[in-house]
């Protein structure tokens, strides 16, 4: 698996998963990545796609292993915002994820897919790995587009309308 690269690293770390998907004790196994007291568990599994010492690996392999619906567009942020359309209160919860530095990030994302998976929305697990490889403020502001629904060059008019303001 190449380091370098997020989205080749992603796809294969997915690819493994999915082979993995209907083997309900592998994926047990993997649900003990996200819980530091039995992640030895993991390790055997982890070990094949580089994981034990990676938290990125074992937090997408752990939560695959919980919710491993799939889909193929979006990232995060689409994901929260599904949430959010029957919950209110969401919001709150996606502010603090932005708010997350690079180690705690990993941590913070169990429940959001747990409750994607009682929702029924599937997570974009490989946008999702290399977000959290390259977790800063790009990412955040992705995210916050496509949860707040902001289009893409939104930010670029609204500065240059500012600039045409005297």
């Amino acid at each position: 698996m190449s380091v370098n690269d997020p989205k080749e690293a992603a796809a294969h770390l997915l690819a493994y998963l999915r082979q993995l998907k209907n083997d309900r004790g592998a994926m047990a196994d993997l649900r003990c990545a996200l819980n530091p007291t039995k992640l030895f568990r993991a390790w055997p599994l982890l070990a094949r796609v580089g994981g034990i010492d990676n938290p990125r690996i074992g937090t997408i392999a752990g939560l695959f292993a919980y919710h491993p619906d799939e889909t193929q567009t979006g990232n995060l942020g689409t994901t929260c915002r599904h949430l959010a359309a029957e919950n209110k209160s969401f919001d709150g919860r996606f502010r603090r994820l932005l708010s997350c530095d690079r180690e705690e990030i990993c941590e913070r994302l169990r429940p959001v897919v747990l409750a994607a998976k009682a929702k029924g929305i599937p997570i974009n697990y490989e946008e999702l790995y290399a977000d959290l490889c390259y977790w800063g403020n790009n990412v955040k502001a992705r995210w916050a587009r496509e949860y707040w629904g902001a289009p893409e060059g939104e930010e670029t008019a609204a500065l240059a309308l500012s600039e045409a303001t005297p």
